[in-house]
């Protein structure tokens, strides 16, 4: 009898018991060493924010959220040993990657042979040119990062010549041919286009022939540390063009390592809006700092709202294979703190706003948006 009355309790409480709530992985991979680690780390720390809220509240119809965060290092071989393992781990069900366009280059096609759908930072154009089904960007491309800045130099600078230098990479090349097309097709004339090595640290003999063209302006695309090198050998060789950078610029690192006298007046092209731009942009860099005892980073905002985003898939998608995932997110269309987000058929958002800052004294006063 007592054998018979245990095994009733025990048969009550186990169909007492709640089911166990699903749970998916998102896989991150960004560069989270090297020169570029504050980028990597502080736009995951942005998404992280807001999964964790939504986990402590229980998650999104039960369905809670791990992620598995990987250090791609900016190199597209370490990007692609990340990408296969992701894919090879059937729990990971949306990837949130590709910091670097040269990383995205060659990761993409692995994430698209395994049908794992990605949130990619990739800025180059031509990505969501090539076909790829499970994809998106949720932020502007360089189409719009390289256009405000060559419209500034033209309508707010006076500047009618400009010489241009990028590193020979995906992304410093791209975006600078596409600020010199920008530059030229409002009526400025591009003088030289000069290349250097990604791993240059010195650049006197460039800086030397740029100083025999007397540019109004210099566009280069390229990423720390070089962007700040370049800066502080530009003033010390008494060349008074207006500098302008991509988005990699955006850090206080610019302004540490090139020496606050060297940079002023540097222009840098991000997507991200100041921190004050909203209430709800600012509520979110109140909670960034209260969880992470720092300022938040230049992208976190931009992770925050993928964590957004990522919520309405869940809340709209009809399963949690890859297949149901990508469809949901490709069809979101979503109210984030930075405004409302909508992907076109190639997963390029179809509407990207842009911001241009000025380095003034030791902070970035924003100069424009579009």
């Amino acid at each position: 009898m007592r054998k018979l009355t245990a095994a009733l309790l025990l048969g009550a409480s186990l169909f007492a018991a709640p089911a166990m709530a699903e749970q998916i992985t998102v896989g991150m991979a960004a560069p989270l060493s090297g020169p570029q680690a504050y980028f990597g780390n502080t736009w995951h720390n942005g998404f992280k924010l807001y999964v964790d809220k939504l986990n402590a509240s229980g998650g999104v119809n039960g369905v809670t959220i791990a992620y598995d965060q990987q250090d791609d290092k900016a190199d597209p071989r370490e990007g692609t040993l990340v990408a296969q393992k992701f894919c090879d781990n059937d729990k990971v069900v949306l990837g949130l990657v590709n910091f670097n366009s040269g990383v995205a280059q060659s990761t993409l096609p692995i994430y698209e042979d395994c049908s794992l759908p990605t949130m990619t930072f990739g800025s180059n154009p031509s990505l969501t040119k090539q076909g790829y089904k499970f994809m998106v960007r949720p932020v502007a491309n360089d189409l719009a990062g390289a256009l405000l800045p060559a419209e500034y130099a033209l309508g707010k600078l006076g500047a009618k010549t400009a010489v241009i230098v990028n590193d020979k990479q995906v992304f410093g090349q791209g975006i600078s041919e596409i600020f010199a097309k920008n530059f030229e097709a409002g009526g400025g004339k591009v003088l030289d286009t000069l290349a250097v090595a990604p791993t240059d640290v010195d650049f006197t003999a460039v800086l030397a022939q740029i100083k025999t063209k007397k540019p109004d302006a210099i566009y280069l695309g390229a990423v720390m540390p070089q962007l700040a090198l370049f800066a502080k050998q530009m003033h010390e060789q008494g060349i008074a063009a207006a500098l302008m950078v991509p988005d990699g610029g955006y850090t206080p690192d610019l302004i540490k390592q090139a020496g606050e006298a060297n940079v002023q007046g540097t222009l840098v092209a991000i997507q991200v809006p100041p921190m004050d731009a909203s209430p709800e942009i600012a509520d979110f860099a109140k909670l960034y700092k209260a969880k992470y005892g720092e300022d938040a980073g230049p992208y976190s905002i931009y992770g925050y709202v993928q964590g957004q985003i990522l919520e309405q898939v869940l809340k709209t998608t009809k399963g949690l294979t890859r297949e149901d995932m990508n469809a949901a997110l490709h069809a979101a269309k979503v109210k984030t703190a930075v405004g409302e987000l909508e992907f076109d058929d190639t997963g390029e958002l179809k509407v990207a706003p842009s911001y241009l800052y000025k380095v003034e004294g030791s902070d970035f006063k924003l100069a424009g948006q579009k």
